[in-house]
Order: C-alpha cells, then structure tokens, then sequence
C-alpha cells in the first residue's frame, strides 16, 4: 500500500495533508525516512511511524463525506465518478451506507464495517434521514399532515415523514425510510418539482458544517455509538 494511502487511512487526513507530512520529513518506516508519497507500504512487517509515534493500521474505519454533485454511489460506473474516488481507502473493501443520487449532495457514510452498515440500513431502529430540498414552486402545507400520516408508494404506505417549512419554497424533510428517489416522488406527489437536495443528518449524526463539498473525516467514538 502507498504510504500516503496508509496514512490517510489511519486518520492523518487527506492526501494533500499527508504530502505536507511526508515534505517536513515526520514519517518512518523502519527507522528509514520516508519523503515519497508512492513509497509501498507492507502491511504485515512494516513499522511507521510519524512525529516518532508507530502508527498501527486502522482496520475498521468509520468516515462521513459531504457528498457532490457529479459522483454516483456506486463502485463502478461509466457515466458519472464514483464518489470512491474522493477518498484513499480501497474502494473492494468499502461500503457506502444509505446511497445518494448523483444530483444530490450531503452528508454520506463509508465504512467497511459491514456489522455497522447492516445496523444503519436494516436494523430494528427506524434511522430518521433529514434532507434540505429546494423546490421549484412555493410548497403547498397541505402536504404537512398528509406526508405525516403516509402516502402510497410502491404498493404500501410510507412511515410517516416530518416537514419543517424554512420558507415558500424551502424545507427540511425527515424520512425513515430510503425507497428509490422517495423524496422526489414525495414532493412530485405535491405537485411539485425539487430542484435541489441536500441530506443533512442520518439519526442523530449531523453533517459537519466545516466539510466543504467532496471533503471527508473519520466518526468519532461518540459518533459511531450513535448506531448502537
């Protein structure tokens, strides 16, 4: 493995951070420095350290992205990039957890921790996701109590959805449930059309308001918890 690799692997950031780490000449590998962002790491026998800490491979990793435009969820693709490609772990070993349609942005998980992700998509708790969406038309509040009590889709009704009206034509949607493009059909089911879409929280896991679009970090301890 790349050194640059293994090191934004193991929570040093991403690799622009790490190639300011290798140029100030911080990172060993056994005892011999290590400048070269290409320089092949052995998982098995190698020793590295930075600063003169060893840095023991993070087998389990846990990281939200804020999620662009332009980049699909998934791990192949011809069309679109796969959002993979933002970040430095092996992407046949990643799971993306609660996928994003490539117009919609926000907050996404990646993990290879498949326990973890079964826990979030499939688990006993309803896992609420909150999404910003901008719509074409002023929304109709009609909709508030109808989108609470369940509308029909896919030959069943929907659990019942809360909507925060931000302004005319601006509101927060909180969902427990993940059905192909659910929020777009929901508010084709207003009449109307959303023109932008922003997921912002998964549970109690909020998008970090410092992320810059295709900028990602680890969970905390604290974080992962959340899906205990």
């Amino acid at each position: 493995m790349r050194i640059d690799k293994y090191l934004a692997h193991n929570q040093f950031g991403s690799r622009n951070d790490v190639k300011k780490i290798l140029k100030d000449k911080l990172v060993y590998v056994n005892d011999e420095l290590v400048t070269k962002a290409s320089y092949q790491v052995n998982l098995d026998k190698d020793i590295v350290t930075v600063n003169d800490e060893v840095i023991e491979y993070l087998e389990k990793f846990y990281v939200m992205i804020n999620k662009p435009t332009g980049y699909i969820c998934s791990h192949h693709s011809n069309l679109y990039p796969s959002v993979l490609e933002l970040l430095p772990f092996d992407p046949d070993n990643t799971i993306m957890v609660g996928r994003l349609d490539v117009d919609t942005e926000g907050l996404l998980l990646i993990t290879n921790d498949g326990q973890f992700s079964h826990r979030i998509a499939h688990g006993k708790k309803d896992i609420t996701k909150t999404y910003f969406v901008k719509l074409r038309d002023d929304f109709n509040k009609k909709y508030i109590d109808i989108f609470k009590e369940g509308i029909l889709m896919d030959e069943s009704i929907l659990k019942p959805a809360e909507t925060e009206v931000l302004s005319n034509d601006t509101l927060l949607l909180t969902i427990s449930e993940g059905k192909y493009h659910q929020v777009k059909r929901m508010m084709h089911y207003a009449d109307n059309e959303v023109i932008y879409l922003k997921r912002m929280s998964i549970g109690k896991l909020q998008l970090d308001e410092h992320l810059e679009l295709g900028a990602y970090r680890h969970l905390t301890d604290e974080e992962i918890a959340y899906f205990d």
